[in-house]
């Protein structure tokens, strides 16, 4: 909800430019050539986060997330 505003204040009135005082004469020059950036040589390595990915050789072994929680849910338990 918006704020209630005084009354009594006065608001003062900010002179607004016309658009006339806002263009230019002549916008051709007042064009701007644009800035290109410079581009690397060589692209840099990518960064590495995670585990390490190794190929489909550990597909087949269940040492992975599932089978560390049963071991604890049985340790628990006993």
């Amino acid at each position: 909800m918006p704020a209630r505003r005084n009354p009594k204040k006065s608001r003062t009135t900010v002179p607004t430019p016309s658009a006339a005082d806002l263009t230019p004469v002549n916008l051709d020059e007042v064009a701007v050539a644009p800035v290109v950036p410079a581009l690397p040589g060589a692209r840099p390595a990518a960064p590495k986060a995670g585990p390490p990915v190794s190929g489909a050789g550990r597909a087949g072994t269940l040492r992975g997330q599932k089978a560390g929680q049963a071991r604890r849910y049985a340790f628990r338990r006993s």
